[in-house]
């Protein structure tokens, strides 16, 4: 048998790269939606800040450095430097800190007599995670006097509390991707659509001055779409006389009651071509069904229970039967991976020689230790911030399990757009009532919303990316282990001290009005309306999981009964919540070119004609950094030519 011999991929160079460009983006993010209101970057699974790096480090720093030095990063160091990259960026955004900051002094700011925090929030409020200094909180809100400093000492308790936690958590979820990833990769071949441009980008095997791929015409003539029509929309904030093109299409239907918008969204559509069309057709087929669901209960002014924070636009029964499907996904590939999972535990238990885990990011002994033990640290950390036992117990299961489903949907479908149906808090008051959880617990629910209610993007799903990426630049697994713990320190270090920077050099009033504002008193009225108003055990909401999780049992049967039947299930678990009811229309598109093309051309036109869909992502991602550095230079605000909302 030929062994092959890793390359030492995971360098001190490439380390040192990785870490430049994870505090680029940790200080890069923040102040592009903060500050300048510009396009978010890394606040979805696209990872647009890491694939533009990525294009400036492949097509013009690596290039320049063997034309002066000859000497260059090799395919493997560049893998190396974009998994960093690409785990980093789950981090400064919706991921966690953006959203933790303010939360950790808001609810002290945002109190008033009207709405009663101080005495419904306040007396709950965990010493250890918030900051209870008034005066550091105004002033991070409302910014310091000019000539006064920052008052870093008092964030010091907090966010090394936090840290703690979310050190448990991103190992934990780390323990259960190494657990699962020769199931997904090896047995079901699961496709990992967002690593195949960083691939394309970095393959260079006969060693040319540029990739294969930047040489390639119809990259150019994809990237060009977007490239133009950005840059013109760009122009347009500078100069007036400069037309604007407008791409926004709305067609309402169902008596106005709701209304799809046919804008092409170039990066959708470039990944989505890699999909499978059965994958493809179940996201924009169960997203439209959604639609006029959505529709239908409009029209009748029907709805079960009140709003749900972070599942809109679905009524709480579609997106309880969203989250269904998602369990029914998450179980069944369980179910599926038995054989693999056995040899796991014989692996972790009793050293089975026969089971082989030397490519792993870690061992599997060490996986699964680390996964028993970092689940109960866990729970540990939730109780002593003052959240009852079965609540915490509930609350960090859901959110594994959400974790798990949607790491496992994006290895599948690739979508850059998209996110949990049903927040792992609120789930949790739905399935014990608010009562039981009580007080404290809503107020620690509440708490962890930054890295559990808005899910649009999180560590998990992008090691598992970068794990994929490993495995076909065959990187050192164990090394690169090192190198993702460095990108989430240095990114979780670097993005807190430039969102406190910002706030108190800007005042926080002044910047996003999300951040620093709606989100604060959104969560903080949920905690209030909950206590005020208990809701019982929502036996209609979880009625309707049990309903998702049928119909997804049913159509997974159908599926895999009839060869070539051409909807996924995977739809109905991603396929009915926001923000897939607006990218919807773009995978159609995707859908339908690539059908057209692989009936007329074959398989041979369809990888023809990659290059130019992957050069449209390439050219939506390329052109919003480089118009984001322009205006960085120049001052402008609101130049947001990605915005998915």
């Amino acid at each position: 048998m030929n062994v092959v011999t890793p390359n030492r991929g995971v360098t001190l160079r490439a380390v040192f790269i990785g870490i430049v460009c994870c505090l680029t983006i940790s200080a890069g993010e923040p102040i592009s939606v903060l500050v300048m209101q510009s396009s978010p970057m890394a606040a979805d699974y696209s990872t647009g800040a890491a694939l533009f790096l990525f294009f400036a480090l492949t097509l013009i720093i690596n290039p320049l450095a063997k034309i002066l030095t000859g000497g260059h990063l090799s395919p493997r160091e560049l893998a190396t430097v974009y998994i960093m990259m690409v785990i980093g960026a789950a981090i400064p955004s919706w991921g966690l800190v953006m959203n933790l900051i303010p939360l950790m002094g808001g609810f002290i700011y945002y109190a008033t007599v009207e709405n009663d925090w101080a005495l419904f929030i306040h007396p709950y409020l965990p010493s250890l995670l918030v900051v209870d200094d008034y005066e550091a909180i105004q002033k991070l809100f409302e910014g310091v006097a000019k000539g006064e400093t920052i008052p870093w000492g008092i964030w010091l308790r907090p966010l090394f509390g936090w840290s703690l936690f979310m050190a448990t958590l991103y190992f934990t979820t780390i323990c259960v991707l190494v657990i699962l990833r020769k199931q997904w990769v090896e047995r079901e071949r699961l496709s990992f659509p967002l690593a195949t441009l960083p691939l394309e980008m970095s393959a260079n095997d006969k060693g040319d001055i540029f990739p294969p791929f930047f040489r390639n015409h119809l990259t150019w003539i994809g990237l060009a779409i977007p490239a133009t029509i950005g840059s013109i929309n760009a122009l347009h904030l500078y100069f007036n006389f400069v037309p604007s093109i407008d791409l926004n299409v709305y067609v309402p239907i169902m008596r106005n009651s709701v209304w799809i918008n046919f804008r092409p969204l170039f990066e959708v559509i470039g990944l989505s071509y890699l999909l499978n069309l059965d994958v493809s057709m179940g996201i924009w087929f169960f997203a439209m069904l959604n639609m006029l669901a959505m529709g239908a209960l409009r029209m009748m002014g029907w709805n079960i229970g009140p709003e749900q924070p972070y599942s809109s636009p679905s009524p709480p029964s579609i997106a309880h039967l969203a989250l269904g499907a998602l369990f029914f996904l998450v179980f069944s590939s369980i179910w599926s991976g038995r054989p693999h999972l056995r040899a796991v535990w014989r692996k972790a238990w009793h050293g089975d020689s026969d089971v082989d885990d030397s490519g792993e990011l870690l061992s599997y002994r060490v996986a699964v230790v680390g996964l028993i033990i970092g689940f109960v640290l866990g729970i540990t950390w939730l109780y002593l911030a003052d959240m009852g036992l079965l609540t915490a117990i509930v609350f960090q299961l859901s959110a594994l399990v959400i974790f798990v489903g949607l790491a496992r949907i994006i290895s599948q479908a690739g979508l850059a757009y998209c996110r949990a149906p049903v927040a792992p808090a609120v789930f949790t008051v739905n399935t014990l009532g608010s009562s039981v959880v009580g007080p404290s617990g809503l107020t620690a629910l509440a708490l962890n919303f930054p890295w559990s209610a808005d899910i649009r993007t999180f560590v998990m799903a992008s090691a598992a990316t970068g794990l994929k990426l490993a495995e076909v630049t065959r990187l050192e697994h164990r090394r690169l282990f090192w190198a993702i713990a460095i990108a989430i320190f240095t990114t979780f270090i670097g993005s807190a001290s430039t969102v406190i920077y910002l706030g108190y050099t800007y005042g926080g009033i002044n910047l996003s009005s999300w951040q620093f504002g709606h989100m604060t008193t959104y969560t903080g009225n949920w905690i209030v309306r909950n206590i005020n108003n208990p809701e019982p055990i929502h036996i209609w909401h979880l009625s309707f999981a049990g309903i998702g999780a049928t119909l997804m049992g049913f159509l997974t049967f159908v599926k895999n009964r009839f060869v070539g039947f051409p909807i996924h299930p995977i739809g109905l678990a991603v396929g009915l919540p926001h923000p897939v009811q607006i990218i919807w229309p773009s995978v159609f598109m995707a859908w339908m070119f690539k059908a057209l093309i692989l009936k007329y051309g074959g398989a041979r036109l369809y990888l023809r004609m990659r290059p130019f869909f992957l050069g449209m992502v390439l050219g939506s991602f390329g052109t919003a950094g480089i118009w984001l550095i322009i205006d960085l230079c120049t001052g402008m605000t609101g130049n947001r030519l990605i915005s998915i909302g």
